[in-house]
């Protein structure tokens, strides 16, 4: 009798990890605050989505959309991963974003939207440009409230198509660095400067060349997470990884890191609950 109320309470501790680890999106909330921030985008708040993966949340993924509504964002990043490239289908996402567009939204690619063929590729470009939403690859837009502006950019980088993970370094990003100037020109330091980036691995080379503040993803959290850490695939040469959520500071640049919202190869999360989060801009006097 003993044995079976212990086994109970073991498989009722999973279902609740299962649950809360799979079914229960987390907000979480960031301050940030710049000189280079001006005034005008005080209080300005950006919702970050990443790696959706065709995950629903209620019926007709009801749930998650009322979640993202209730934020009352002034816009919406979204950092890649929302379709899965096994299936290459991008109905789904595009049905997402038709209802959560009732404020800007910027999207870069995910090395999931990378696998697409070319062709694929540029019909999921028209028809998200068709919700309104602004797609950035190696390109940037402005953020303007009464003259005032922060530049926001978005940089292709497949880097599970390009190299492996045991010869992909900052040197070697380096060359996409080169790549991506010669395409949208030097950042503007005296600026605010926003990178969306679906990979966050490379924070050092995005923080040398004057991103003010990164989003990011794609790690899902590690997966499995205990004390910060997050356990990523073996295959990427991560282990214990604190690049799979988060925010990240080098010096004066950051970089915040989703959690993401869904699963894909390996659905796993354990004590790695699926995130959006919203960050507060404010000028620093």
């Amino acid at each position: 009798m003993k044995f079976i109320f212990i086994l109970f309470l073991l498989l009722l501790f999973c279902f609740i990890i299962y649950y809360v680890d799979y079914k229960i999106v987390f907000v979480s909330k960031y301050k940030v605050k710049s000189k280079k921030i001006p005034k005008e985008f005080n209080d300005f708040k950006i919702l970050h989505l990443s790696d959706w993966h065709c995950t629903y949340y209620g019926r007709n993924n009801q749930r998650l959309i009322n979640l993202i509504n209730r934020q009352k964002a002034d816009i919406i990043v979204a950092t890649g991963d929302f379709i899965i490239r096994q299936n290459r289908d991008f109905r789904p996402a595009l049905e997402f974003f038709s209802k959560i567009n009732s404020r800007p939204i910027y999207f870069c690619y995910g090395n999931h939207e990378l696998a697409l063929k070319e062709a694929g590729l540029k019909s999921f470009r028209i028809e998200l440009e068709k919700l309104g939403i602004v797609v950035l690859d190696n390109e940037k837009t402005k953020l303007v409230i009464s003259d005032k502006e922060i530049d926001i950019y978005g940089i292709r980088f497949n880097s599970h198509k390009d190299h492996s993970r045991k010869t992909l370094t900052d040197k070697v990003f380096d060359e996409y660095k080169e790549i991506y100037e010669r395409q949208v020109g030097k950042l503007d330091e005296s600026k605010y400067n926003i990178l969306l980036m679906h990979d966050p691995l490379y924070f050092k080379s995005y923080a040398k060349m004057g991103f003010d503040l990164t989003y990011s993803g794609h790690v899902h959290g590690g997966g499995i997470r205990f004390f910060g850490l997050g356990f990523a695939t073996p295959w990427k040469n991560w282990y214990f990884t604190t690049y799979g959520a988060g925010m990240k500071r080098k010096k004066d640049k950051l970089m915040i890191i989703s959690r993401g919202i869904g699963n894909s190869t390996i659905p796993i999360r354990i004590f790695n609950t699926p995130e959006i989060s919203v960050t507060t801009l404010y000028s620093k006097e």
